[in-house]
């Protein structure tokens, strides 16, 4: 109606590819040549119709009147895989300068060859409209998932049957664009099925003495998912066939990898001069048509067993995986598992000579007229870009980011001296639930209360609505992160060394698991929630009971060769300083760390130079590092000048850093990072070389640097998976 409103023809270009595929075409080709009003009709040829050893049926295509317009050579010998790839590449090659010549406002492709996975492609590539015939439709082999290909590259579908149009729709194919007309090939076979001269035609195929329903069509094709096997099951016909000495009319296999080897199979078994059987290349359809309608029996792989032969009620035996899927009537025997002679000649003695109801499942002989009326309905003016029918989804997750950050999570464990903790630690930082038991002392008892703590709080994910990812453990002591094992532990944790963490939290929660030293961690959790966020370059030195931290070197963090880089509390700062729990002198820790100043502390107090008036201190109370501190900001000189000392000393090796590893921040982390900041920063205005004294020191902002840390291993590599 479009057309003739706009005094414009639709020109259709028909490309066929074989002598199958032209038997659905040709009515339709029929239908478009009988009405030039409406459409331009432009045939292309290509595939096996051009050559030889397949009876060179380009010519009845000539022969039915069609004017061929491109005759395109693109079929590569060699009837291997690789040969099939090859003739999808030739035709690749070739297509473009016949869809520049014709310029089809749409191009007809029929079913699942690999020739007309070629035409889809070229057309779609060069924005020609594709009308898709018989899509939708199940079967074995490679065919499928090309048949499936094409339908995605198509604008519009002509499918065959109910089915096929429901997995169209399941497929996300416009249900606009897709016109249920039953097969093309039923137009034709229906009409001339009660031809007067159908014995004429047996004869002239078989010999004159072959009566009506006594003889047998054999069409048996490769199966280029299973080569080696489709060739057995071919030879056990041929065996069957020559037991049941019944004529046979037996046609080539078509042009599919592993077709050499089935015509060799039935050149050994000597075929082609067997009395009873008559083996062709090719057969003019309507004449097919009479075989196979007046046959005792189709036997092979042929979708003609499954199609056709169910219009006429001839029974059929179908071999093998080809055609799995395929609706069927009852006319056909499955004799999916061939791999024995006897099997097939008890399914010949089963089905020879039966008649079955006739079946319409693939059409009731209408089809070219529903599919002309579909094609002049198309409008040139509408988009070119095909639109999927996608179902709605119900919670699209993967779409939502804010989703993402606050259910992805990560269980995070630290292990400390005194205590054992777990959290379920979101996508944003947030500690959901925290969990807290004192570490028990031995191996056994700690592995245990780790496994049930993380148990505990991965049953709690699921009503909290966090979905853990993996586990992230911060632990003291050196580890090798690469495997998961703690090498070597501080002598705060007992029974720690030579420890795998990884296999048995992994074995028992089955996650992923990561494990890192806790000064590390701490790093790690500057780099993805605090001040070290965007920053290439920094160091976080953790101020606690004793000095740690961790190095982000370019964004990445410094483990060193043998896993002892950033231990930063043992930088000597002295060489005849106080001993250190390492067995070293001098080092930072002996000097600034909380067991180094509760020392000093406790000196003072033994000798009564730490309390001052004012001062609130228990005489049952232990002394802490606190008090030190409280001291000195009451005017305690003594303890000021421990403190001073202390932060001198921390300063000083907080320079060594910044002269080795040139950061452009120093985080400082843990309960005397605050106390600590102004004095370091003073000592490195004072004493650094003078192109690292503006770099800033800052104070942590992070509550939970280890558990967070060991979450941030976690997250980091979700993250990467995700986005």
């Amino acid at each position: 109606v479009v057309y003739k409103e706009n005094n414009r023809k639709l020109r259709v270009c028909v490309a066929t590819c074989n002598r199958a595929d032209y038997s659905k075409l040709a009515p339709i080709m029929s239908g478009i040549k009988s009405h030039p009003e409406d459409f331009e009709l432009e045939v292309v040829v290509l595939g096996s119709h051009l050559i030889d050893d397949y009876g060179n049926t380009f010519r009845m295509i000539e022969q039915d009147d069609f004017d061929i317009g491109s005759k395109l050579h693109t079929i590569v010998r060699g009837e291997d895989e690789a040969a099939m790839v090859e003739s999808v590449g030739l035709a690749l090659v070739k297509l473009p300068d016949v869809i520049q010549r014709l310029k089809p406002d749409i191009l007809v492709v029929h079913g699942d060859r690999f020739d007309a996975l070629a035409l889809a492609t070229a057309a779609a590539l060069m924005n020609i409209r594709i009308l898709h015939l018989e899509g939708g439709e199940v079967s074995g082999t490679i065919d499928d998932s090309i048949r499936h290909a094409i339908s995605k590259l198509a604008h519009y579908h002509a499918c065959c049957t109910r089915m096929a149009e429901q997995h169209l729709i399941a497929m996300c194919e416009d249900h606009s664009r897709i016109l249920l007309a039953g097969c093309p090939s039923y137009d034709k076979l229906l009409l001339s099925h009660h031809r007067e001269d159908y014995m004429d035609i047996i004869k002239s195929w078989l010999d004159d003495k072959v009566q009506e329903g006594d003889y047998i069509v054999a069409l048996q094709h490769p199966v280029t998912t299973n080569i080696q096997h489709s060739i057995k099951i071919y030879g056990l016909m041929l065996d069957a066939l020559i037991s049941f000495n019944k004529k046979t009319l037996i046609l080539f296999p078509n042009i599919d990898a592993g077709s050499k080897e089935m015509v060799r199979v039935m050149r050994r078994k000597g075929i082609e001069q067997h009395p009873n059987f008559r083996a062709v290349k090719h057969i003019p359809f309507e004449q097919f048509i009479q075989l196979v309608s007046h046959a005792g029996c189709m036997i092979g792989n042929s979708s003609c067993g499954v199609r056709e032969a169910g219009a006429f009620g001839t029974p059929v035996i179908n071999l093998g995986t080809r055609q799995t899927g395929r609706e069927t009537g009852e006319n056909v025997l499955h004799v999916r598992d061939a791999d024995t002679h006897n099997k097939i000649y008890h399914a010949l003695e089963l089905q020879f000579g039966k008649r079955y109801p006739c079946s319409k499942i693939y059409g009731d002989g209408n089809a070219v007229p529903r599919i002309l009326k579909f094609l002049r309905s198309i409008d040139l003016d509408e988009p070119l870009q095909k639109t999927f029918c996608f179902p709605p989804v119900k919670d699209p997750i993967s779409q939502d980011i804010d989703h993402i950050l606050e259910t992805q999570s990560a269980l995070a464990v630290d292990l400390g001296g005194t205590n054992l903790r777990v959290a379920i630690v979101c996508m944003r930082g947030t500690i959901v639930k925290k969990y807290s038991q004192p570490n028990p002392k031995t191996f056994e008892a700690r592995m245990e209360l780790i496994l049930k703590m993380c148990n505990d709080a991965m049953r709690d994910a699921v009503g909290l609505n966090c979905r853990i990812l993996g586990v992230g453990v911060s632990t003291g002591g050196r580890v090798n992160p690469q495997d998961g094992v703690v090498l070597h532990s501080t002598k705060l944790i007992q029974e720690w060394s030579s420890v795998d963490l990884r296999t048995p939290i992994s074995d028992a929660l089955h996650l992923p698991v990561w494990v890192d030293n806790d000064g590390n961690c701490a790093a790690l959790a500057e780099r993805k929630f605090g001040h070290g966020k965007g920053v290439e370059n920094f160091v976080t030195v953790i101020t606690g009971t004793g000095i740690g931290g961790g190095i982000i070197h370019h964004n990445e963090l410094v483990h060193g060769s043998t896993f002892c880089a950033a231990e930063l509390g043992h930088i000597m700062v002295s060489l005849e300083g106080p001993e250190c729990m390492c067995g070293s002198r001098g080092c930072i820790e002996a000097y600034a760390s909380g067991m180094a100043l509760q020392r000093e502390a406790k000196k003072l107090h033994d000798e009564d130079l730490l309390k001052v008036e004012g001062m609130d201190m228990k005489l049952s109370e232990p002394i802490t590092a606190a008090h030190l501190i409280s001291a000195a900001k009451m005017g305690n000189s003594k303890a000021d000048a421990v403190l001073t000392k202390a932060a001198t000393a921390l300063g000083v090796g907080i320079i060594n850093i910044l002269h080795i590893v040139n950061p452009s921040q120093v985080i400082l982390s843990g309960v005397l990072a605050s106390y600590y900041q102004a004095p370091v920063q003073h000592v490195i205005s004072q004493r650094a070389l003078f192109s690292v004294q503006n770099i800033k020191v800052v104070t942590s902002d992070l509550e939970e640097p280890a558990l967070l840390g060991a979450a941030s291993m976690v997250l980091d590599y979700a993250t990467r998976r995700i986005y």
